[in-house]
């Protein structure tokens, strides 16, 4: 069986984030540290207002900062209320969903290769039947 390197170091980036927003949601964020996170908004178990799903079909970045409140981390998502108008809304985004994840303070950045879209909310396409085509209709008669 092959080694599928990229999930290998893929799950490890994912781990170091989890482990960044649990410390985060324990201790807090002290100046200048902030993070701009990019989700994918089409994903399986994303959770975030009917407005922002509108505005942000595809990929939205967050960014947690001054802001937010109630971060909560698990194993397989973070959760978070950020203020969007003034107004404080509830965000769920799972792990999975993470395109990358920057804290410009540090000058840290990771990029996550997006995982096969069986997992995203999107209708699907209808199925379509094949239609067979008789190739010797279509040749030039001599």
């Amino acid at each position: 069986m092959a080694i599928d390197y990229q999930k290998v170091i893929s799950d490890a980036f994912l781990n170091a984030v989890r482990h960044i927003l649990s410390d985060t949601a324990d201790n807090g964020l002290e100046p200048p540290t902030h993070f701009y996170i990019t989700f994918r908004t089409n994903k399986k178990d994303v959770d975030i207002p009917d407005f922002l799903k509108q505005r942000y079909p595809d990929e939205m970045t967050i960014v947690l900062q001054h802001q937010f409140e109630n971060l909560t981390v698990n194993d397989k998502a973070f959760s978070v209320d950020l203020s969007f108008n003034g107004q404080f809304w509830r965000l769920v985004v799972p792990f999975s969903a993470l395109t990358a994840f920057a804290d410009p303070s540090a000058q840290f950045a990771l990029q996550f290769q997006p995982q096969a879209d069986t997992e995203t909310v999107a209708e699907t396409a209808p199925e379509q039947t094949a239609q067979v085509i008789d190739l010797a209709a279509l040749r030039d008669k001599k």
